[in-house]
Parts: structure tokens; C-alpha cells; sequence
């Protein structure tokens, strides 16, 4: 089913376009919750028109899906994701739709389809995440339908694999530096070796590990979210497509990190997890992983640091190449 806007309902003010007067446009359409059986068609999408963002993974989607709630839908050519569990009585959430990006008028008609699909709930719609080149189509597409804000808490990091790999340069010379004080004091006792499913068992152990230390008596909402989604990504491991290292000392798990390609050229590092006892070791990970991985990813994204001040210094402190902007869009009314 397409659309059909009239020439004359696309120059009418928004609140009175047949978008909203006409929500049996969406009324037909049903998200579906995201499965394994997903992960081919989000991929399809998200590879080509996802922009390297994380918040595109599939792998993400499914890991995290207790707190976002992702539902998606396919139609004409483009990809819908719905955050269900970010809806309110008010707004019904979505990611910016996916398709081709020569297809402007393909991409008005797949904004339409949210609107009426909100409307038919009652709701407005809103955007969470939206990059900048997402933000210029959805003002070109529809001129004054949505106003925008700036989510500096959302922005994504995205670093040189070949950077990281090698720390050169006066910039990272603090980090090569303390490479290397790593490599001296436990280079011997080290190994690097690739997360198999023979291992996945040590990896989930030292993750409970990780978790009882760090929540110790402490109640923290973010850290149980984020090791549920480690867990539940690490168990579906090869069904998800995920790679990744385990950094050894004295032949015991010290660190381990994984995560999935975002496209040809750039990986999502999903987790990065170490022994916050052992100097340097966070380093160590950053540095072997794309290492690892023989330069085979031109670009790594580190994700978000969700307003964590240490976070924002540390990855900033690693000079991203790219700095994913990120704004959340609302209907105006």
C-alpha cells in the first residue's frame, strides 16, 4: 500500500494534512516484536542506510530489547523501528526510517506512514537519536512538522581502527605510554585469543564477576540493564554474528570485549569489560582488539557515554575521527 498525497494536502498546514485525518494508512500495519529470525532484514537495511550508528545494530536491538522494546516493520522499501517501550500516553517513539537516500519522495511518504501511525494511537510521534543528515532530510521532507533538539548525551563516538591499533602521534602518546607500561609489567603472562564457543561459559562467569564488584551492596538500574543485554547477547553469540577477544593473565580471563560489524567498514564495540585491578588493562583491550581483527574495519564505534562524565573524558581523550551527532524529533501540533 502507498500513499497518495495530493499536491494540495502536501501545501495544507500540519495539523490538517490526510495524514492525520486518515490514520487507516498505518491502521493495517503491525510492528513485530524483534527475533533472531530478524537480524537478515534489519542487516540488509541498517548496513546500507544505518549511517554507522549503533543505535542501527541489530545485535543491539535484540540485546537491549528490555529497554527499548524494538518493534520493526517492513514496507515499501523501508525499514520501521518502533521503541515500544519508550511510548507514552502522549508520543509513540521511533528510529528515523531506513531506505534509499535518493528517494526523498519515498522518504516523506515513510515519515507520513509514522504520523498517521502515531495518530491512529492517538499519540504524536517523536525520534529518538536522529543524526545530523537524518535531521536536514526530515526538515527538507516535511518543513516545519517537527522541531528538534540537540542529545550531547547520544552523540557517537567513532574512531580509526588503524589509530587505535598503533596510538601514534603526540595526540595518543599517553596511551601508547601506557600501552606500554602494560606490556612490560604483564607481557609474559598475557595472551590474546578470539571468543569461541567453547569459552562463552569463562566469559559469562567473569561478567557475574565484574557485576558483584562493581554493584556491591549498590543498587544501579543502568548496570543491571546494560549485563542483562551482555548476557543475552553473549547466548545467542554466533546467531547474532559477534567476534571478539579475551585478554589472559596467568591463563585467567583479565578482559574480554565483542561487538559486530555496523557495515563493510565499521564495528560496534558492544561491551568492553576488565579487571579494574590491573593498570592499564582497559588500554590493552583498546589497543588488541582491532589488532585482532587485522585492520580488516576502517572505523570502530565506541558508542555513546549516555552523560557519564569518565566516559566522555576518556573517549574523548582518544580523539574520535567522527562525533555522530544526535538530536530527538517531535511532531509539532
Amino acid at each position: 500500500m502507498r500513499f497518495d498525497i495530493s499536491k494540495t494536502e502536501q501545501n495544507e498546514p500540519a495539523t490538517s494534512r490526510g495524514r492525520l485525518q486518515d490514520p487507516s494508512h498505518a491502521a493495517a500495519s503491525v510492528f513485530r516484536p524483534v527475533t533472531l529470525g530478524d537480524k537478515s532484514l534489519v542487516d540488509a537495511y541498517s548496513f546500507r542506510f544505518g549511517e554507522n550508528s549503533c543505535q542501527h545494530s541489530f545485535a543491539s536491538m535484540y540485546g537491549h530489547f528490555g529497554k527499548y522494546g524494538d518493534a520493526v516493520l517492513e514496507k515499501d522499501g523501508w525499514l520501521f523501528v518502533c521503541r515500544e517501550h519508550l511510548n507514552t500516553d502522549s508520543e509513540k517513539v521511533y528510529l528515523c526510517p531506513m531506505g534509499d537516500p535518493e528517494d526523498e519522495e519515498g522518504f516523506r511518504k515513510a515519515l507520513l506512514f509514522l504520523l498517521a501511525d502515531a495518530a491512529s494511537s492517538g499519540k504524536k510521534a517523536a525520534f529518538h537519536t536522529v543524526t545530523a543528515a537524518a535531521k536536514s532530510r526530515m526538515e527538507k521532507a516535511l518543513p516545519g512538522v517537527f522541531s528538534f533538539s540537540e542529545v550531547r548525551d547520544y552523540y557517537e563516538y567513532i574512531y580509526s581502527g588503524k589509530d587505535l591499533a598503533t596510538l601514534p602521534g603526540s595526540r595518543l602518546a599517553l596511551r601508547r605510554r601506557q600501552c606500554r607500561l602494560f606490556d612490560r609489567r604483564f607481557g609474559r603472562r598475557t595472551s590474546v585469543e578470539e571468543i569461541h564457543p567453547d569459552t562463552l561459559d569463562e566469559v559469562l562467569d567473569f561478567q557475574r564477576r565484574w557485576m558483584t564488584e562493581r554493584t556491591s551492596g549498590k543498587e544501579s538500574p543502568g548496570l543491571l540493564e546494560e549485563d542483562t543485554a551482555i548476557r543475552r547477547e553473549l547466548e545467542a553469540f554466533d546467531a547474532l554474528g559477534l567476534s571478539g577477544i579475551l585478554l589472559r593473565i596467568d591463563g585467567n580471563i583479565a578482559g574480554y570485549a565483542f561487538g559486530v560489524p555496523l557495515s563493510e567498514d565499521c564495528f560496534d564495540i558492544l561491551c568492553e569489560k576488565a579487571d579494574r585491578s590491573v593498570p592499564y588493562i582497559y588500554m590493552a583491550l583498546k589497543r588488541d582488539f582491532p589488532r585482532r581483527n587485522d585492520a580488516r574495519f576502517r572505523y570502530y564505534n565506541w558508542e555513546e557515554d549516555v552523560g557519564d562524565p569518565g566516559l566522555r573524558t576518556m573517549k574523548l581523550r582518544y580523539r574520535p575521527g567522527i562525533l555522530l551527532e544526535k538530536f530527538r524529533a517531535e511532531e509539532v501540533r
